[in-house]
């Protein structure tokens, strides 16, 4: 599959999961505790607002044609949240979470290209990720 053919299939599934069951944010973020727990008690001090926003950033990553040129963003929003006790695991559970959501949203309707443009995006991110945490 082509990248076009990865971004539309990744922006499809959010907007089909989000007709299907509306805002999905209080979803993502019980499962992310479920997969993090640890991350409960860093994310104490957020209100809904600030969840909101962090999630926004989340999707506007998953959506994005490319990563490549999110770099510097990444590089930003890791040192910050190093501050707040961010771990290095905590951004690969809270993007597997998102992915999690939405599969169990869409059902039937994940399929396998559905899942082959998440885990290249997950694995894409991570991949600017992880070296940026572990510094």
């Amino acid at each position: 599959m082509t990248d076009a053919g990865m971004n539309e299939a990744m922006l499809a599934s959010l907007e089909l999961a989000a007709e299907k069951s509306g805002d999905i944010a209080p979803a993502i973020y019980d499962r992310y505790f479920e997969r993090c727990p640890d991350s409960r008690a860093i994310m104490f001090h957020t209100d809904e607002y600030m969840r909101g926003r962090m999630l926004g950033e989340v999707f506007r990553l998953f959506m994005s044609e490319g990563v490549a040129e999110e770099r510097e963003y990444l590089a930003f929003e890791t040192t910050n949240h190093r501050a707040y006790g961010a771990a290095p695991h905590m951004y690969e559970n809270v993007l597997l979470a998102v992915r999690d959501v939405v599969q169990n949203v869409l059902g039937d309707d994940f399929t396998a290209e559905v899942n082959a443009a998440w885990e290249r995006r997950v694995s894409e991110l991570l991949g600017i990720i992880r070296p940026l945490t572990t510094s």
